[in-house]
């Protein structure tokens, strides 16, 4: 560790370059996107929510623009290679009386190291749920966060200036290869306005510094009463912004531009169901019925358009079929040399049979032992065949294929359902406008929740 000129701390080089390699490979994973800024320099400690165990430090990698030290569980730095990655990393160990009650007293030295770590100047992420779910909201949070924010300032007599950064993690299709996983980086705040408190009642500050982290984090999350709640506002968004001429019929919408419509629609249907039973019912019933009809139509993401344009449909039609049919020999090449890396995960899955919330660990963690592996049996096959230098040249064009299999498949993916989507489309006329009818009513019945509950569905509003 050194400083810079002006006074930042430098993260060693390994840790820079790990961080920014493993992020890389996290967003082959995952489609990752962020929506706030990246988290600031100095001293800085990253709470987030955990809903897809050890992928979400990898999302927060990517997205955070510098290095920051994990705190994980401690049997992840037993294992060979996630424990190396890990200290290579600055990782800091916990220890769960779910693995190990008889360490749990080494947990002192853990937040004591993680102190040290804000101290010097660096980023430390700490995940305050405690453990990895699939519920459809944040579980109470623990209170390590704010003992180690506490820690920190209180050892640097409170001029260390520690901010505190929230967090949201949100996957769409989190078990699935080439889902998507957002990192919404809410504003930093610091705590010395609870340093009063803190001197007063430690025990009561550090309750008090925890509810506004958890509060925070609402603010950076989608919170929902039930997991299927989700297919709700994901459908109330898909049609409301289609009808309000925010989204093309056809667009598929990045997950970093939909979560603040759907955090409103979460709590609207939140603020129904808790005044107005009988309507929250009757709502759902009837967005529910839209979804089916979306289904029977073929469409899985946008929607259904009231009517094609000639020219806009030969052009798309053109267009699309020159891209997949100048991709198609390199995604050809790509899936043969990629297929046994990724039929890899699907083996060791179907062997170790992981919880919910660690399928796409190992899925990840296979893909990474297995991606280097490949490309150095295609670079010695092609070694052996045409010598070193075309070992050379293979070793970085395998990596290539296996991107370019990956666009062609997404892209070959889109078309396939825009193409299901207008010959249904094209045959059901009735359909078609009785969808069209629905959607204006439903999002007719939104505005009018908008009105009743605006302060709501905006959300309260947070200073530092």
């Amino acid at each position: 560790m050194t400083e810079s000129p002006v006074g930042v701390t430098v993260d060693p080089p390994a840790r820079v370059v790990a961080t920014r390699i493993i992020g890389w490979a996290a967003s082959i994973f995952h489609r990752i996107e962020r929506h706030g800024g990246v988290v600031p320099p100095g001293p800085v400690l990253v709470v987030a929510n955990h809903p897809n165990s050890l992928l979400d430090p990898l999302v927060v990698f990517r997205t955070a623009g510098r290095p920051t030290r994990p705190l994980a569980k401690a049997p992840l730095f037993d294992q060979v290679f996630v424990g190396s990655m890990l200290r290579v990393l600055g990782g800091l160990p916990v220890y769960r009386k779910q693995d190990d009650a008889s360490q749990m007293h080494r947990n002192e030295q853990t937040f004591d190291a993680a102190i040290e770590a804000l101290r010097a100047g660096h980023a430390v992420q700490i995940y305050p749920e405690g453990i990895s779910h699939s519920e459809p909201a944040l579980v109470p949070l623990r209170t390590g966060a704010a003992r180690i924010a506490f820690g920190a300032e209180l050892r640097s007599d409170w001029t260390l200036g520690l901010r505190l950064v929230p967090v949201g993690i949100t996957y769409r299709r989190k078990h699935l290869f080439r889902g998507t996983a957002l990192a919404f980086i809410g504003e930093p705040f610091t705590i010395e306005r609870f340093r009063a408190s803190y001197e007063k009642d430690a025990v009561a500050a550090v309750q008090e510094l925890t509810e506004e982290i958890a509060g925070r984090l609402q603010q950076v999350t989608l919170n929902l009463t039930e997991s299927e709640d989700i297919e709700l506002v994901e459908t109330a968004n898909r049609l409301y912004t289609r009808e309000k001429g925010l989204q093309r019929w056809r667009e598929r919408e990045d997950m970093a531009d939909k979560l603040p419509r759907l955090q409103r629609f979460a709590r609207g249907l939140a603020w129904l169901r808790a005044n107005d039973p009988a309507r929250h019912d009757r709502l759902r019933r009837e967005v529910r019925r839209y979804h089916r009809f979306l289904k029977l139509l073929g469409a899985e993401e946008g929607d259904v358009p009231r009517k094609y344009q000639p020219g806009a449909t030969g052009w798309y039609v053109l267009r699309e079929a020159v891209l997949l049919l100048l991709g198609l020999p390199f995604a050809v090449l790509g899936a043969i040399l990629w297929a046994p890396a990724y039929f890899a995960p699907l083996l060791v899955l179907r062997a170790v049979r992981p919880p919910f919330e660690a399928v796409a660990t190992y899925k990840i963690a296979t893909g990474f032992a297995a991606a280097p592996l490949t490309a150095l049996i295609g670079a010695l096959a092609a070694g052996i065949l045409a010598g070193p230098v075309a070992a050379l040249l293979t070793f970085f064009l395998v990596p290539l294929l296996g991107l370019a299999a990956i666009a062609f498949f997404e892209r070959l993916r889109r078309v396939r359902e825009d193409a299901r989507v207008f010959l249904r489309a094209s045959g059901k006329r009735k359909e078609v406008d009785r969808l069209a009818r629905m959607r204006a009513d439903l999002a007719a019945e939104f505005d009018r929740v908008l009105v009743e509950a605006p302060e709501i569905l905006e959300g309260p509003a947070r200073t530092s």
